[in-house]
């Protein structure tokens, strides 16, 4: 059996792979990092370190080792750069 997901790509994310949200099916005992781990994967132009790349589940953000529901909605949130 597998797991439903829906993951939302935002700015340079959605820059580089091309689609602003897509719907995966991944292993029933995935954790976040499963799943950016398909993500990166998947998407050969995402150059962040799949270590760094910061996600919210539900919009709520979850360290990778968080377990994965069916349903879920994982948003994948880029680096904010500004400042001086």
């Amino acid at each position: 059996m597998e797991l439903n997901v829906t993951i939302l790509y935002f700015a340079s994310y959605k820059d580089q792979t091309g689609t602003q949200q897509e719907i995966l099916d991944v292993p029933t005992d995935s954790d976040l990092g499963t799943i950016i781990g398909i993500v990166c994967e998947n998407h050969k132009n995402i150059i962040a370190c799949q270590k760094n790349i910061v996600a919210a589940v539900n919009e709520e953000y979850q360290d990778h080792k968080y377990k994965i529901s069916d349903g879920d909605i994982i948003a994948l949130i880029p680096p904010v750069s500004g400042g001086r």
